[in-house]
């Protein structure tokens, strides 16, 4: 009796123990599932984020024009600004890109967020994606973002300076790739800075803004490049004409250079449509050289563009012809043997054909601002005068 209570104690003991291994084995059996479960929805989380983003990258541009007008979308957008700002810092491309061009459309909106993306911290980023390691795109809405932060006041525009935008730009107008988008953007970004102000302007030609553009505007004048480029042209005859402007004007030194081109520009047929505004250009180039000394005026007449500018005042563009007056009365302010130049070329029978015919009240009255200019100087000028029948 006593063995078998004994034996039947044994077993009851191994059955409790049998029951307590298995039981702790199936916990930790469970605690393993659990914990792998975790793991894998973990990288489903990171899947489905990693899917979803690169879907964005893929089609970021027509995620863009999805956007374009639709004012709920553009708030999402700029909502998503702190992670636009994370993926540009980040060290993914893919991300970076999406996340570039995101912001550059934010820029281009009807009330873009400058304050923010400069606060946000991202300018520089722009600026480091213009290196030649970064591709075409990389390059292409990282300047668009800088053109668009250029184009605001003042103190945003300093945002673009200071990370130092204006030597990455220089080299990029000066690369051999013909990426001419790229390049008509960038022309229109030193543009836009020029623009903000004569210190600014005075900056953006210390860095030999100048050269690049004439190069480009001096490569691209003959057919079939002329029309086929004259985008690019455009934008780089509208900056060349930002950088001779401004008061207090710019050393006659730095931009003496482009008398060159200019001559070639105001040859330009037909002055029509883009070819128009380049040749508009170029006019309103000759009347801010002409505004200075007689050696510069020397200059423009050495540059021989006084019969070209006597031509141009036949034209029936009323804006032509008004920085064509300007021009011819800058000149009128200079020495004798100058002003003889333009009396040779047929300059008052231009005048009296636009006294007689003219229509244009602004021409008209620009044409009889600049004969008391001339007839003022003296006797002889007086003689000229009454001799054209103008006094």
């Amino acid at each position: 009796m006593l063995m078998f209570f004994l034996s039947l104690q044994f077993i009851m003991k191994w059955l409790f123990k049998f029951d307590k291994d298995k039981w702790q084995k199936r916990q930790r059996q469970m605690q393993k599932n659990l914990r792998s479960m975790e793991s894998i929805r973990k990288i489903k989380r990171e899947l489905i984020l990693f899917f979803k983003r690169n879907h964005e990258f893929f089609h970021v541009e027509r995620c863009i024009e999805d956007a374009a007008g639709d004012p709920i979308a553009i708030q999402k957008m700029f909502d998503s600004i702190p992670v636009m700002v994370r993926d540009m810092m980040s060290g993914n491309e893919s991300f970076q890109l999406a996340a570039t061009a995101r912001v550059s459309f934010l820029l281009s909106t009807e009330n873009p967020p400058i304050d923010v993306v400069i606060q946000s911290g991202v300018v520089p980023h722009f600026v480091r994606f213009l290196i030649e390691q970064y591709g075409f795109q990389h390059k292409l809405y990282s300047v668009s973002a800088l053109y668009a932060i250029g184009k605001g006041s003042l103190e945003q525009a300093v945002a673009v300076i200071k990370h130092g935008a204006i030597p990455m730009f220089i080299r990029l107008l000066c690369c051999s790739e013909e990426c001419y988008q790229l390049k008509e953007l960038v022309a229109a970004a030193l543009g836009s800075l020029a623009n903000q102000s004569p210190d600014f302007r005075d900056y953006v030609l210390q860095f030999g803004t100048l050269t690049p553009l004439l190069s480009l505007l001096d490569n691209h004048l003959e057919p079939p490049m002329l029309h086929e480029k004259i985008t690019l042209l455009r934008a780089c005859s509208n900056t060349l004409a930002i950088v001779c402007q401004g008061n207090p004007a710019p050393s006659f030194n730095q931009i003496r250079s482009a008398l060159p081109i200019l001559r070639r520009l105001i040859h330009l047929n037909p002055p029509v449509g883009v070819i128009g505004d380049v040749f508009e250009d170029a006019c309103l180039c000759l009347s801010y050289l002409s505004n200075g000394s007689a050696e510069q005026i020397q200059a423009l007449i050495d540059a021989d563009v006084c019969a070209r500018l006597v031509m141009l005042l036949g034209f029936s563009d009323g804006k032509i012809v008004e920085h064509v007056l300007r021009t011819v009365g800058n000149i009128f302010k200079g020495v004798d043997s100058q002003i003889q130049i333009l009396i040779n070329n047929g300059v008052f029978f231009c005048f009296n054909a636009i006294l007689m015919h003219g229509s244009n009240s602004s021409v008209l009255g620009k044409t009889c601002s600049a004969i008391p200019t001339l007839t003022a100087r003296g006797r002889n000028q007086m003689q000229v005068g009454i001799y054209y029948g103008f006094v």
